[in-house]
C-alpha cells in the first residue's frame, strides 16, 4: 500500500511572530517550509524542512541595548495532516538556535560558538485555502552551558532559555481540507 500522492516539492512562505523569554517578535522575513507538498485529497502534507535567514534582535540588559544576530533553522523534516474539519497538526520540528553575534554599546560581545538546542516545537491549528495558521503556545528553549558562548552562557541563558516561548505561524499555500466523504453501500457495492 503507497502513500498519498503529493504535488511536486514546494518551498511554503512563513510568516508570523515569535516570543522569547517573554519578548516577542516577528518571525525572520524571508522564512518558508521547504522541500513539502500538500494532497488535498487526503489532506497530507509531505516532509520539509523550515529554514529561516539570518536575523537580528534587539534585548535590554545592564549594559543598554545588546543587538543579537541569530540563525533558526531545524535539524531533520516535519511532516503533517489536515483534517476535514480543517484541523491540521505536523510533527514536533527539532530547531536550533545558533546565536552568531552580540554587541552593546560598549562594542562587540564575543560569543565564540553558541548553540541553543533541540528546541521541540508541536506545531497544531488549522487549514484553509489560504494556508495553514498554527501555533504552540509553550516550547522550551534549554540552556547552555554557563562558561558557553564566550563565557556569556549564563547571560544568554537569561535572556533567553527557559519555557515561556511561543510561536504563532502562517504557512502560506492552499492548504484547503479533505473532503470528508462518507462511505455509502448500494447493493453490496461501496459508493463515495
Amino acid at each position: 500500500m503507497g502513500l498519498p500522492a503529493v504535488a511536486a516539492a514546494v518551498d511554503f512562505p512563513l510568516s508570523g511572530t515569535i516570543s522569547v523569554g517573554g519578548q516577542s517578535g516577528a518571525l525572520p522575513n524571508g522564512g518558508a517550509f521547504t522541500g513539502s507538498g500538500y494532497d488535498q485529497a487526503s489532506g497530507v502534507i509531505a516532509p520539509g524542512t523550515f529554514t529561516f535567514p539570518q536575523s537580528s534582535t534587539t534585548y535590554t540588559s545592564p549594559l543598554g541595548p545588546v543587538v543579537v544576530a541569530y540563525q533558526l533553522s531545524q535539524t531533520g523534516q516535519s511532516s503533517g495532516q489536515v483534517a476535514a474539519d480543517g484541523v491540521a497538526a505536523l510533527t514536533a520540528a527539532t530547531l536550533r538556535l545558533q546565536v552568531i553575534s552580540a554587541s552593546s554599546p560598549l562594542g562587540p560581545i564575543n560569543v565564540g560558538t553558541c548553540v541553543l538546542e533541540p528546541i521541540i516545537v508541536a506545531l497544531a491549528g488549522t487549514g484553509s485555502s489560504s494556508g495553514l495558521q498554527l501555533s504552540d503556545p509553550g516550547f522550551t528553549i534549554p540552556p547552555v552551558g554557563a562558561t558557553d558562548c564566550g563565557g556569556f552562557g549564563s547571560q544568554i541563558n537569561q535572556a533567553i532559555a527557559g519555557d515561556d516561548n511561543s510561536i504563532d505561524l502562517l504557512m502560506a499555500g492552499d492548504f484547503a481540507p479533505p473532503s470528508d466523504q462518507d462511505t455509502i453501500f448500494v447493493d453490496g457495492f461501496e459508493v463515495p
